[in-house]
């Protein structure tokens, strides 16, 4: 019952959060589109005819936004969802079931892709244990295999975007970062729900 209970005050929230309502009426599958939204807003990142990687892709909220502001019908551009669970099938994304932490994971995308890549975004996240140092870790873990992964793949002046929890080896991660983008903010989109420690690198001008 207590468990039924809890759920039920989660449903409310949700119906309350107004960025939660936008997504729905927007046809998004998730809040978290909005979140992509802003960040373009402010950066400018997506441009039409990019090819692109999204980790972490599943439900597939930010896959509609590539979807719609990225793919180009003239170009025919690539964009790509990774994920380890199953998703729901959107015009124009090609999802790759897998785990990125797979040794074959960079050459899987080698065969994709015919050439380097405009963009890496990943909004992904590790389960959480509701310990703020093990999440911290695990989310570090997790951003240290995509930046990992953009580096392989990215093209000179490549960008890239990181959902990462706030902590204390984070900026020593963001100096890592800085030594290949030219580049780099952090950013707290204005849909992110204020108690959470998420915040996005935002990476610009690979080199």
């Amino acid at each position: 019952m207590k468990f039924k209970k809890r759920k039920t005050i989660w449903h409310q929230k949700r119906l309350k959060d107004s960025y939660f309502k936008e997504a729905k009426i927007k046809g998004y599958r998730s809040r978290s589109a909005l979140k992509l939204l802003d960040i373009n807003k402010k950066f400018r990142i997506l441009k039409k005819g990019q090819s692109v990687i999204d980790i972490g892709a599943y439900p597939g909220g930010w896959s509609q936004v590539l979807s719609q502001q990225v793919y180009s019908k003239n170009v025919c551009n690539k964009i790509i969802g990774v994920d380890i669970k199953e998703i729901k099938q959107i015009q124009n994304i090609f999802f790759l079931k897998k785990d990125i932490f797979d040794k074959d994971f960079i050459d899987t995308l080698k065969k994709i892709f015919s050439d380097k890549i405009d963009l890496v975004i990943s909004d992904a996240s590790p389960s959480t244990t509701g310990n703020k140092f093990n999440d911290h870790i695990a989310s570090l873990e997790l951003c240290k295999k995509t930046f990992s992964v953009a580096s392989s793949i990215l093209k000179n002046g490549g960008s890239l975007i990181i959902k990462i929890f706030q902590g204390q080896d984070i900026n020593m991660f963001v100096n890592q970062i800085k030594k290949r983008f030219l580049k780099v903010n952090l950013y707290k989109p204005k849909p992110s729900k204020t108690e959470s420690k998420e915040i996005f690198i935002i990476a610009k001008f690979f080199n």
